[in-house]
C-alpha cells in the first residue's frame, strides 16, 4: 500500500502565514502602546526616518533645536481633532481631524537642505502636481500653474531670499549663525513647496488657529489668557530680551528703529509660550502662513476640514504675529493677509503632517 502523500506545500504555506500573522500582531501591539502625543521624529534610534530636511544632521536641521539645544528640529506633535470657534468667535465654528504640526518653524538650515538636495522650489525643480495635499480636501495639492511663479533657478532664489537689505533676512548663501532661525523672505509658494518636499503640507487656517487656541480651550494666546510678555514670545522687537520699548500703537511701530537681528530668535527660544500640544512660536517670531486664500475677510462657513481653495488668490491667511508686530497681533483672535508672491522678513511657516493610516 502506498504511503499517503504529505501536503508539503500546504504546510509550508500555513507556516508562512502564521509567521506573518505573528509579526503583524507584534507590530500592532507596539503601535497601540505608542504615546500618541509623543513627537513623531523624537528619538533617532526608534523613530521612523526623519523628514528629508533633517536627514543630513546639519545645523538648524539636526537634534539641537530649542532653548536647550537638545531637541529634534523636525519634531512633529499630534494635535487631536475637535471642534472650536475660529478667532474665538462663535460665528465661525470649525471641526478639524487629528493631524501633526511641527514643533518648530521651518529653519534656515532645513530650507538650505531643500535647496542642496532638490535645488529648492524653482521652475527647474517644481513640486509634482498634487504634492502637499490635505488628505480630506480634494484639489488642495500643488497646482502646476504655479510653476511659472517660482524663481527660474536656484541662484535666482538665493538672491530673492535677501528680500530686504534694510530689514532682517535670515538667509545666507553659506551656512552661518542663522541656521536655527526661521527662514523668512520666502513666498507662500516656496513655503508650500518646502513642506510638500519635506513630506508634509501647509496647515489650513482652521488647523493653525485650532492648534494656537488649544482647540476647545479657546485660548487667547497659545499659553493661555495671561497677557503677552517677552518671556512667552518674540514680539515688538523685544526678542533679544529688551522690554522697555513701547510698540502697541500704530503699525509699523516706532520701535522698529530699535530692532536688531537678535530680535528674531532661534526657533523654540520661548518655552513658556508653548501651546496646548507642545508647539513653540505659535505666537511671535514670524507669521505662520496657511493653505487658505484670504481674499474674503471672513472664515469659511460651514467648516469641517475646510480650506478656502482659490489657487489664483492674491492673498493668503497668516496667523501668529511676528517679532516686529505689536502684542495684539500675536493673539489667536487675529489673522493677517499675506501676498501669495510676497517676500517679507517677518513671515515663515510651520508644516503640518498627517497621521499614519490604519
Amino acid at each position: 500500500m502506498r504511503s499517503p502523500r504529505r501536503p508539503t506545500s500546504a504546510l509550508l504555506a500555513l507556516c508562512a502565514l502564521a509567521a506573518i500573522l505573528r509579526a503583524s500582531h507584534a507590530y500592532s501591539g507596539d503601535a497601540a502602546e505608542h504615546d500618541a502625543g509623543a513627537p513623531v521624529h523624537a528619538g533617532r534610534d526608534s523613530a521612523p526616518a526623519p523628514p528629508p530636511s533633517c536627514a543630513g544632521g546639519t545645523p538648524g536641521a539636526d537634534d539641537r533645536c530649542g532653548l536647550g539645544h537638545d531637541d529634534d528640529c523636525c519634531s512633529s506633535l499630534l494635535v487631536p481633532g475637535g471642534t472650536f470657534n475660529r478667532l474665538n468667535d462663535p460665528r465661525y465654528p470649525a471641526s478639524v481631524s487629528s493631524f501633526h504640526l511641527d514643533r518648530y518653524l521651518v529653519t534656515v538650515g532645513r530650507f538650505r537642505r531643500y535647496m542642496d538636495e532638490a535645488g529648492g522650489p524653482t521652475q527647474a525643480s517644481p513640486p509634482p502636481a498634487g504634492a502637499g495635499a490635505h488628505p480630506k480636501i480634494p484639489d488642495s495639492g500643488w497646482d502646476p500653474s504655479w510653476n511659472t511663479l517660482l524663481p527660474a533657478t536656484t541662484a535666482a532664489l538665493k538672491q530673492a531670499l535677501i528680500c530686504d537689505p534694510y530689514g532682517w533676512p535670515t538667509w545666507t548663501d553659506a551656512p552661518a549663525a542663522n541656521e536655527d532661525k526661521p527662514i523668512v523672505c520666502a513666498t507662500w509658494l516656496e513655503l508650500f513647496a518646502f513642506c510638500a518636499w519635506d513630506g508634509g503640507r501647509l496647515p489650513t487656517q482652521a488647523e493653525m488657529n485650532y492648534a494656537a487656541a488649544g482647540g476647545d480651550e479657546q485660548r487667547l494666546y497659545p499659553w493661555g489668557s495671561s497677557p503677552i510678555t517677552p518671556d512667552e514670545a518674540a514680539f515688538c522687537c523685544q526678542g533679544d530680551g529688551t522690554s522697555s520699548v513701547p510698540c502697541e500703537g500704530s503699525f509699523p511701530p516706532w520701535n522698529l528703529l530699535h530692532c536688531t537681528t537678535d530680535d528674531l530668535a532661534p526657533v523654540g527660544s520661548f518655552p513658556r509660550g508653548a501651546g496646548r500640544w507642545g508647539q513653540l512660536d505659535l505666537a511671535g517670531e514670524a507669521y505662520k502662513v496657511t493653505r487658505d486664500a484670504a481674499d474674503d475677510d471672513r472664515p469659511l462657513v460651514p467648516c469641517i476640514d475646510c480650506s478656502r481653495l482659490d489657487n489664483h488668490a492674491a492673498l493668503r491667511v497668516a496667523h501668529g504675529g511676528s517679532f516686529v508686530a505689536p502684542g495684539y497681533r500675536q493673539a489667536t483672535t487675529y489673522r493677517a493677509p499675506y501676498e501669495t508672491s510676497g517676500r517679507h522678513y517677518y513671515v515663515s511657516a510651520m508644516c503640518a503632517r498627517d497621521p499614519p493610516g490604519p
